[in-house]
């Protein structure tokens, strides 16, 4: 499941809106965040992603160290596929935006639904993702957003599965 932890990406546009929640109206707001990583991120959304998608080079020109394989960097469509859309959601995720000096002053987004994934994927193993954060920050929050927009921010994102934790009970049956 996509989670991210502690990653510098971009604030690339806020779009704030209202919601009704029965007969009254709530604000909103629309995040477009992206940040470019390795294409292990691939493997976030599904285990095998990343290899139908990206191959080892055929005749790498430094010679590979022994029982090390090399890295799926070369793009296995070539300029065919630029850019794919993911349907994955996250529903309830905790999203914290790192603002000022941290802690108290970050950003938190919680409960936030993250989805409208992107990915383009670039020669030399480079992915750049692309999402959408439907939050319902405060004024204040929106304030801090304002000021980071275009800029580089670091966010983290907790699905909600990871979010809640276990409650340490077994309800698997036990063998007789």
């Amino acid at each position: 499941m996509f989670s991210i932890t502690e990653q510098t990406a971009t604030l690339a546009h806020i779009n704030v809106r209202t919601e009704r929640h029965g007969e009254e109206p709530a604000g909103a707001a629309d995040l477009k965040v992206q940040y470019a990583a390795g294409n292990g991120t691939l493997s976030e959304f599904h285990p095998r992603l990343r290899h139908a998608l990206y191959k080892a080079e055929e005749d790498p020109q430094q010679g590979s160290v022994d029982g090390v394989k090399p890295e799926p960097t070369v793009r296995v469509f070539g300029d065919l596929i630029e850019k794919i859309r993911l349907k994955h959601e996250l529903v309830g995720a905790k999203v914290l935006i790192g603002f000022g000096l941290g802690g108290s002053s970050d950003i938190e987004l919680d409960p936030a639904d993250v989805d409208g994934f992107s990915l383009e994927l670039m020669e030399g193993g480079t992915v750049i993702t692309t999402f959408r954060v439907k939050c319902h920050p405060s004024g204040e929050q929106i304030k801090k957003l304002y000021e980071v927009l275009g800029n580089e921010i670091t966010i983290s994102i907790t699905p909600a599965v990871e979010k809640q934790g276990s409650l340490g009970l077994n309800l698997e049956p036990e063998a007789a």
